[in-house]
């Protein structure tokens, strides 16, 4: 019991252990936020029993620093892999261009770690379903510019399919928007600059892997996002709750009391 005491969290760390269906392994996920400094204003994550529901307010998966809600993988990933994963729905209030859903590798957890990162546009505002659609964007130095600029492959139908490859330092995409019965590179050749369906970046083992969530601001209003992430697979497994293993862990770090 707290009492009296006001605790203030700057970064809180959820931990759910996951069992996978015929295997004897487990995957483990945390949250963390990433604040760029702006317009910040926090996130969250519900976990289902196929994924989780992920919420973020303002910031900015862009520029040289990130703003978003992460959910990511324990111990963090060696190796090539292949992730496959279902947006059933991502929504931003007020409706919005710029909320970005997607699959994040990145290099630490810090908001200006090199990374890539496949952006997912939201449903609920025409422009983005149909002209922003989905792209591969890239910050490929450590508080460095991300790129690419303008619009990606689209349109984009609920829900949306992903899959990303990492072979070495080479990073491919691929969108469905039939359930994962056929899938599509997402280049764009005809954008300015043209949106490509690969990108090489070299990072050092073990790597972030997760799902990133930003909101963003316009005209003065500042969004909140909510994605729902389900089916997700890596390397053709289950990686999500399917039976939770032990009860919720909750780790709380840098802890301010007054």
């Amino acid at each position: 019991m707290l009492g009296s005491v006001w605790t203030k969290v700057f970064v809180l760390t959820v931990a759910i252990s996951f069992l996978l269906t015929g295997t004897a392994s487990a995957f483990e996920w945390k949250v963390t936020e990433f604040e760029n400094d702006g317009n910040w204003g926090g996130g969250d994550v519900k976990f289902l029993p196929n994924g989780f529901i992920i919420t973020s307010t303002g910031g900015d998966i862009w520029s040289e620093k990130v703003g978003c809600t992460l959910v990511y993988l324990d111990g963090g990933w060696t190796g090539d892999f292949t992730i496959e994963y279902t947006i059933e729905e991502h929504t931003a209030e007020p409706p919005l261009t710029w909320s970005k859903c997607g699959v994040m590798v990145a290099q630490t957890l810090d908001p200006q770690t090199a990374y890539v990162f496949i952006q997912s546009a939201p449903s609920n505002e025409d422009a983005a379903r149909n002209n922003k659609g989905a792209k591969i964007i890239t910050r490929p130095d450590y508080g460095g510019t991300a790129a690419p600029g303008s619009d990606g492959w689209a349109p984009l139908e609920w829900p949306v399919t992903y899959r990303m490859t990492r072979e070495g330092d080479l990073f491919s995409v691929w969108v469905s928007i039939d359930g994962g019965k056929t899938f599509e590179t997402i280049e764009n050749p005809i954008a300015d600059p043209p949106k490509e369906t690969t990108s090489t970046l070299a990072l050092t083992d073990p790597v972030v892997l997760g799902f990133a969530l930003n909101g963003n601001e316009a005209n003065g209003a500042i969004s909140t996002a909510t994605a729902k992430i389900v089916n997700i697979k890596i390397n053709g497994e289950n990686a999500y709750a399917v039976d939770v293993v032990g009860k919720l862990a909750t780790t709380w770090a840098k802890v301010k009391t007054y």
